[in-house]
Parts: C-alpha cells; structure tokens; sequence
C-alpha cells in the first residue's frame, strides 16, 4: 500500500544559506497552493524556523552508556563534526530540522561499512522521497540526480517527523497556520500598495460637459496617472477648465490596524512554541529566564526527543541500545551568564558531583595532577557510614569503661 506519491515540488537556490538549505514541497493533503518554500516568505515563519532550527543544530548530540558520556565514539562524530563529504554537522542538522518544520518530513540516509556499522549520513530531497508500506514494513524510494531508483530498507534511512497522526507520516505546523499566513500576507500587501502610490493615493477626475467613449477614458485615465506618477509625484497638478479632480480620502485607522496587528505572529509563534520575546515582543508577568527555561522544557525537548527516538532505533542495534542512547547536551541554552555558570559549577563539585577536573572542563580550564577525585566534605556521610562511626563510637566508649572500672580495682 503507498502511503505517499511524490508530488510536484521545486528546488531553488537564492544566494541564502538558509533558503538553499530548505526543499520545497507541496502535499496533497493540505496545501496544493501552499509550498514550504514560500512560507518563508513570511518574516515570522522565516524566524520561527530559523530559531528552532538554529537551536537543534548548535547543540550537540552525545552517545551516553549507562548515562555516561561516551566522548570519543564514531557516531559522536558523525553526528556533531563530520556527517558526509558534503557538509558540515551543524548545517546538516540545520536542513533536517528545517524541512520536518516546513514539509512534516526530513530524510537522511545511513551508509554501513562491510560490519553493518553507521559510516556517512547522506541528505535526502524531500521531494525525491517516496514512502510505501506493505502493513508490516516500510520501504523508502529515492530518486537521485540521474533519475535512478534506489530502495532503501526502513533501518537504514533516518525518517525524523515531529506531528503526526498515523506515526507514519509527518505534518507540518503550517497545517494550522495557513488562514494566519494569509491574513499576514494581505495585510501586508495593503501597506505594501499604499506606499508604493505614495502622496496621490485614488482619486475621482470628472470630466464636465464631456461624453467620452470607454476606450477614451481608459488612455486619459493612463495620462493622468502617468503624469502625477514617477519624477512628477510631487509636482504641481494642472488641469483643464474643464477637468476637476477629487482625491479619494484613505482611512489610516485601517492601515495602523494592519501595521500594529499581532495577532498573526502569536498564532505563528503558538504553533511552533516559540516564545514571543523571540520575536521582540516584550513579555508581561514573565522574565527573560522563565520564558527560555519554558521554551527548553516545552518546545525544544520535544524535538530533541523526535531526533534521538529515530538516531537510537537506526543507529544503535538492539541489544546496544538497552543501555545506550543518544541525548542532546543543553547545557548551552542553560547557560544565562558567567557568573550563574561559575556558581552552579561550584555547587556541583561540593556536592560531589563533578570531580575537580570536571569542573575546570566546564569551565574551559585544562585539568591538574590528582583532579579525577571526587571531593567530599566531612560534614556529610552515608547513613550506612554514620551507623558504623556510631557503633565504632560506642565500642570506644565501653572500652574506655571498662579501662576506668579496671583502674579502680587495682
């Protein structure tokens, strides 16, 4: 059963790192008229994908064993440094993130060495993918450059999606943003005419005693525009006696309407789960710190989890990826200033948990001789530790009784 026919799409290049980093692609479910591509025309759909994009991107994915870090894996590499000959890691995130944002879906294909083990990470075109199900599996189609057909097995391309309703396919959230986007849209285009016909505005010439044919009028209308238009926009009109011209007022409350309307960028902001601070509005009743640590709990994890879901499942075999898993490192988007970093860092090796070392990595700072050492104050102890210090107490004191006791009878 095919789940997805390849529609019509366009791939272009505008001179724009982020806009060559993004396929458009149009599905038939939703948007015949509505292309990904062309949403980001849209100044706040432009910036909400590129904040969450740029986010995911600049924050690093770690393999962790047992939750711990493994630094020097392959994978680490791959994921963060070196994904493929043709791009870098941040940029390969970028488009992968950018295009499940815009069309629901991103691919990217998993090339094995001889032992079945992850060797490159190849981008996949949307618009070259095709997904088709027999109800026990799925298969991907790929049509490269040449126009080959090349099949590709479920575990070895990277299919990320965020929405969804079948847990098949994905849906884009400009699904719901479509009536909001083209509100937006005209709205500006208003603004956009008023300008552009500058002082004149409309206008009503009234001919007098004059009885003109349509085709007439339509070559005075055009002389007339074409007159008080260009170099002569600001220049003196000069009519004919028998001519007279009256200006058609613009109502400017309909025009501040449009220009302070911010109705559309919090349903854009909403549906993406962006703060509206990223937007430069300002925020009443919430500071800067909570509206980041929600964004990062609300929005960002969520992606987070959409991506290490699928990284876990392909790149990892089972039974690796019962103790194993891929998590994104946040401590970047959790960083609000120096001196909060330096305080939670101290915090953490007085409680034992980070080693001296550790916290000077944190830090930036290179480790020193006998840093691999937790530290531990001895103020704290175990409760099994304290039981022992008690009956060690407790032995002492009866022995030193007893020595009493002994000196007397003597």
């Amino acid at each position: 059963m095919a789940l997805f026919r390849k529609m019509g799409s366009t791939r272009s290049t505008m001179n724009d790192p982020f806009l060559d980093a993004v396929v458009s692609f149009t599905s038939n479910d939703y948007a015949n008229s509505f292309v990904g591509m062309y949403a980001l025309k849209n100044s706040d759909v432009y910036t909400a994908v590129k904040i969450i994009a740029s986010d995911v991107a600049s924050s690093p994915i770690q393999l962790t064993t047992n939750n711990i870090v493994e630094a020097d894996n392959d994978l680490n590499y791959l994921l963060n440094v070196k994904p493929n000959d043709l791009t870098d890691a941040w940029h390969f995130k970028f488009a992968l993130t950018a295009n499940m944002l815009l069309n629901g879906n991103s691919y990217a294909r998993i090339i094995r060495d001889n032992k079945g083990n992850p060797l490159r990470l190849d981008f996949l075109p949307v618009s070259s993918v095709t997904i088709t199900s027999d109800g026990r599996s799925i298969s991907y189609t790929y049509v490269d450059d040449d126009k080959n057909e090349i099949r590709l097995n479920q575990n070895d391309v990277l299919h990320f999606k965020y929405v969804t309703y079948d847990s098949l396919v994905g849906v884009s959230p400009l699904f719901a943003l479509k009536k909001e986007i083209q509100m937006q849209d005209a709205g500006n285009n208003s603004l956009l005419s008023f300008f552009k016909n500058g002082v004149k505005g409309s206008g009503i010439l009234k001919i007098n005693e004059g009885n003109l044919s349509p085709k007439a009028k339509e070559n005075l209308r055009n002389k007339f525009e074409e007159a008080i238009s260009g170099k002569n926009e600001l220049r003196t009109i000069i009519l004919d006696s028998n001519m007279e011209y009256t200006p058609i007022e613009i109502n400017t409350k309909v025009l501040e309407l449009v220009n302070n309307n911010v109705y559309t960028t919090k349903q854009i902001a909403k549906a993406f789960g962006i703060p509206l601070d990223k937007f430069g509005m300002e925020l009443t009743n919430t500071s800067s710190d909570q509206a980041n640590l929600s964004y990062l709990q609300n929005t960002l994890s969520h992606y987070f989890s959409a991506f290490t879901s699928e990284l876990n499942i392909k790149l990892l075999s089972y039974p690796q990826n019962k103790i194993s898993q891929f998590k994104f490192n946040t401590d970047r988007l959790l960083e609000i200033s120096t001196d909060k970093l330096v305080e939670s860092t101290i915090k953490a090796s007085q409680a034992s948990l980070l080693t001296l070392n550790e916290a000077r990595a944190k830090m930036g700072y290179p480790p020193i001789e006998n840093g691999d050492k937790i530290l531990a104050s001895l103020n704290y102890t175990t409760l099994d530790a304290l039981e022992d210090y008690q009956k060690d107490k407790q032995n002492n004191n009866r022995a030193i009784e007893q020595q009493g006791g002994d000196s007397s009878n003597e």
